[in-house]
């Protein structure tokens, strides 16, 4: 944790500011907490792995007791899988290893850690909306600089897309920490990972970010009138600012994974200080597999909001913010590795390589089907071009792949 980074945080139960107790043990490196205790006037919490914990659920308390006894090791696997030691060392053992790629991490952790949706995240639906409706409003209210916090951001995947836009380093916020510990080594590295519950009082000093965004998680928030308004308190400052949450679910549309969902005005109501537009999902999924400027100057009328599974909210005094925006594809500042799709099985034939899409489950299916929108059900390619591809080289044939999604730009030791 950036010693910048402590400079923003409050306690998220007494509001009070900080401080590293030294009298306790701890680990510092220059302008960096690696492991210590943090303290108010309330409350003491750990800081594991260079991640504040700042909620007080039962692994938190087991943490801080370890750290408070100078055993760090402990802590983290308190933490990494809560309740079951052994998959914790199996964990920490496999991370030690310099070429562990966050795919086997992520296999060690189970099928409760959600693996079909985080290992094919870059291409599902919601991810691909999400992404673009993110790097749109942050290429209009970062561009003067300012900081970008990713609420209830899991491992870092949209995180990843704030790289580079914000200045500082994004925050990502999680009541997970594995998933945490994975966004900060794997998926957005330079992020700065915070361990909180987004049912509480997000543990930040008021306008300490411009831009608060919160992807694929805000139906399964049950204090939503409180996350908003602290959402709104985050970005409470001088100049462009904006609060965007995509992919919420709609009570009036059943869907995977319902969630405690709102119908579209019960989402509207949330915001007392700031007007939101919402969109329908749709609408935008039909911009970006059209190859169009995803258009956020639209109004969705009530029959296309009422109608839609899916809803992304934009709040923000900034009324040129509602513009339409050319796609961005893949930016320089986040270029990884490219590889095929995974959600494609290779055959080879001949001189040419035969791709055949089959996804992983029937729930992936019900979920994020719409990937069959913009991934076709096969490709051939030539084996010149998976040489570009196994290369990094962006020719034509590669960007048009990388714009159809059967190509992905990936973190390194992600797959």
């Amino acid at each position: 944790m950036k010693e910048a980074t402590l400079r923003i945080l409050r306690c998220p139960y007494c509001g009070g500011r900080l401080e590293l107790v030294e009298s306790h043990p701890h680990r510092q490196a220059p302008d960096e907490i690696i492991e210590g205790i943090l303290a108010c006037h309330c409350c003491v919490f750990p800081v594991v792995a260079g991640i504040p914990v700042l909620h007080l659920q039962p692994e938190a308390v087991a943490a801080r007791e370890a750290i408070e006894a100078g055993e760090p090791d402990k802590a983290l696997r308190a933490l990494i899988a809560p309740g079951d030691e052994a998959r914790a060392r199996r964990f920490e053992e496999a991370a030690r290893s310099s070429t562990v790629t966050y795919r086997e991490l992520v296999h060690i952790l189970g099928p409760g850690f959600e693996r079909e949706y985080f290992l094919h995240r870059f291409s599902d639906p919601s991810y691909v909306v999400a992404s673009t409706v993110i790097e749109a409003i942050a290429s209009r209210i970062l561009n003067g600089g300012g900081l970008a916090i990713d609420i209830c951001g899991g491992s870092g995947h949209l995180t990843r897309v704030l790289l580079g836009r914000s200045s500082p380093p994004p925050v990502i916020a999680d009541l997970y920490f594995a998933k945490l510990w994975l966004a900060s080594r794997f998926v957005a590295l330079g992020c700065e990972p915070v361990c909180c519950d987004a049912n509480a009082p997000l543990p930040f000093a008021r306008g300490a970010f411009r831009l608060a965004m919160c992807a694929d998680a805000f139906m399964f928030i049950w204090t939503k009138r409180q996350l908003v308004s602290e959402m709104t308190r985050l970005t409470d400052q001088p100049g462009p600012s904006a609060v965007v949450i995509t992919h919420t679910h709609n009570a009036l549309v059943p869907s995977h994974s319902h969630g405690q969902a709102l119908p579209p005005a019960g989402y509207r109501a949330l915001f007392e200080t700031l007007e939101p537009r919402l969109f329908a999902e749709a609408a935008l999924l039909d911009d970006i597999v059209a190859g169009r400027p995803i258009d956020l100057s639209r109004r969705d009328g009530t029959g296309a909001l009422d109608a839609d599974p899916a809803l992304t909210i934009v709040a923000t005094r900034d009324e040129g913010a509602f513009q339409p925006y050319s796609q961005v594809l893949e930016p320089e500042r986040r270029q990884g590795v490219l590889r095929v799709n995974p959600l494609y099985e290779a055959e080879p034939d001949g001189s040419q390589v035969r791709l055949r899409l089959r996804l992983p489950s029937p729930d992936y299916e019900e979920e994020f089907g719409d990937c069959r929108r913009y991934l076709a059900e096969e490709v051939t390619l030539d084996r010149t071009t998976l040489a570009a591809v196994a290369a990094g080289r962006r020719s034509s044939e590669v960007l048009e792949l990388l714009r159809r999604r059967v190509v992905l730009d990936m973190p390194k030791h992600y797959y």
